[in-house]
């Protein structure tokens, strides 16, 4: 687990399994399988999500679980779904919680919302390819799956500072 933002720290399971019952933190775990993934947290037995207003993401506690699977196809990545992960760890930090953004390896989907939770915070203005490199000197396991990197390369300009201009 490494910090990449003050109170923001960016892991896997194993780090996960760590915070998940300290006071004072909160996780978003962006994956559907795992401990405390989506799965995991509604009970479904299926390999796809039940339909209904827990497909994106589900809540419990002081977690978050996104329905986010690593893919090579940008596409099968909702927009909404990285959005509701983004709304979570600004709402955490801002009660004072210390947030983990984990997926189950800690190299791709977990990494990858992390940087653009600094993107849509302002704090990463450059182009994709510049920001990625900045990046990688804050989370060096930072390693996102294809689908998981042209996602985010495809939509660098849609996150740009949007939890700010929001508020």
């Amino acid at each position: 687990m490494e910090d990449i933002y003050p109170h923001l720290f960016i892991g896997g399971d194993d780090d996960y399994e760590k915070i998940k019952n300290k006071l004072n933190w909160s996780a978003l775990r962006c994956c559907k399988f795992g401990p405390g993934g989506h799965k995991d947290t509604l009970g479904y037995t299926t390999m796809a999500a039940p339909k209904g207003p827990d497909y994106l993401s589900v809540d419990a506690l002081r977690r978050r679980a996104l329905n986010y699977i690593d893919v090579d196809d940008p596409n099968l990545i909702p927009i909404p779904m990285i959005m509701k992960g983004l709304e979570f760890i600004d709402k955490r930090l801002a009660a004072g919680d210390n947030v983990l953004v984990a997926c189950n390896a800690g190299h791709s989907r977990g990494p990858t919302t992390g940087l653009l939770y600094l993107r849509a915070i302002g704090d990463m203005q450059g182009n994709f390819h510049a920001s990625e490199r900045m990046y990688r000197s804050l989370y060096r396991k930072y390693s996102p799956g294809l689908g998981t990197r042209t996602f985010v390369h495809n939509n660098w300009d849609y996150f740009d500072s949007i939890l700010r201009k929001a508020s």
